[in-house]
């Protein structure tokens, strides 16, 4: 009998081999499913015994790439794979050994389809190494950007709060020196007014501080809310940004409306405000000709607002959309995290910040709902 009628023996009971090596599988792998294997195991049993198709020729074999992808994405146990080889070559070889009809089977077959066997699975391992060694490679590349980029996000945070708490710093220093001033000629009269602005500017620094830290969702100690008047926060801010008004030459135009009480967190607020200004500040102090900023105050409806407007440059269409997302800015030595704190403190206070900006002029609308 020659090898082909010895082969038609062997797929004449492809059934049970196949039920042997699924058996042996599933008792050392419990989890996989029978289906799937019966599956696999009919593609595998077609390669083992098509002996007429050259083994680098066999859609199977040429199938390797494709059945990689595969086993990665069932994350398939590479162990699992030369497992199931050695349980392919024992049911081969019980096949022989116990049914009558398998003892018929030449040595010299049986040796063909071992090799067969033993060359899908060293060709699997070696595609398999190459595979993984790719993902570690990418993997890694993947790592070291994250932790690049980390590093980058990092610097901006540090810069960006240098940035935030420079002009209260300046502004402590400033009245220290005045208070100094007035201590040496004992003129006491000022001096609560100057240590209430330094202990102001304190409180600021410290709610800059907790607003940068909520982008990491680090606990910080919340800011209680009260009762304050409107009018007190903007002149709280207006008082702070008066030098800058005088050196820039910028004319203000104060529209104050009715003093309303809302219930916020003062200092959070004043915060706000005071970034937005700061913004319109920097933003005019690149206008040649007259500048100007007004700040207007009203009721409309159950909204209170606060609307700040300047004649700087418009601000680029290219980031009006995500000018409230983390790191968006076109300042030079910006690092886009005001606004974003702004957005937070505002939605905190069950109140909204919005912007409109034409080439003529930028405008700032602080909303308050009205409980």
């Amino acid at each position: 009998m020659n090898d082909e009628k010895h082969l038609m023996i062997i797929k004449k009971y492809k059934n049970q081999i196949i039920a042997k090596w699924i058996r042996e599988f599933i008792h050392s792998y419990p989890e996989y499913n029978r289906k799937v294997l019966k599956k696999d195991a009919d593609v595998f049993y077609k390669f083992m015994s098509d002996l007429h198709i050259p083994a680098a020729e066999h859609s199977t074999f040429l199938a390797i790439p494709e059945s990689q992808k595969l086993f990665l994405m069932r994350n398939v146990s590479i162990s699992h794979v030369v497992h199931s080889g050695q349980l392919w070559i024992d049911a081969i070889l019980w096949f022989i050994q116990e049914n009558p009809r398998g003892k018929t089977i030449p040595m010299s077959l049986t040796r063909k389809i071992i090799a067969r066997v033993s060359l899908y699975e060293r060709h699997f391992l070696h595609q398999y190494n190459t595979v993984t060694k790719e993902l570690l490679s990418g993997q890694e590349k993947t790592i070291t950007e994250l932790h690049e980029a980390r590093l980058t996000i990092i610097g901006k945070m540090a810069a960006s709060m240098a940035h935030e708490i420079r002009n209260p710093l300046t502004a402590i220093l400033g009245f220290l020196k005045i208070l100094r001033n007035q201590i040496s000629i004992q003129n006491y009269q000022k001096i609560n007014s100057y240590l209430d602005t330094i202990e102001s500017e304190l409180l600021s620094i410290q709610m800059q501080i907790a607003g940068f830290l909520s982008f990491s969702k680090k606990d910080t100690i919340e800011e209680r809310f009260d009762e304050v008047s409107s009018t007190s926060i903007i002149d709280n801010v207006l008082a702070l940004i008066s030098p800058r008004l005088v050196n820039d030459n910028i004319e203000l135009i104060f529209q104050q409306g009715e003093d309303i009480k809302l219930e916020v967190q003062k200092i959070a607020i004043q915060q706000v405000l005071s970034n937005i200004l700061n913004n319109s500040l920097d933003a005019l102090s690149e206008k040649e000709g007259e500048k100007s900023l007004m700040i207007a105050s009203r009721l409309e409806e159950d909204e209170f607002l606060i609307i700040i407007s300047n004649n700087g440059p418009e601000i680029p269409p290219e980031i009006k959309d995500s000018l409230f997302i983390p790191f968006v800015t076109n300042k030079k030595d910006g690092t886009g995290l005001g606004l974003a704190i702004c957005k937070q403190i505002m939605t905190k206070n069950n109140g909204d910040v919005t912007f409109d900006s034409s080439p003529n002029e930028t405008s700032f609308r602080l909303s308050f709902k009205q409980r």
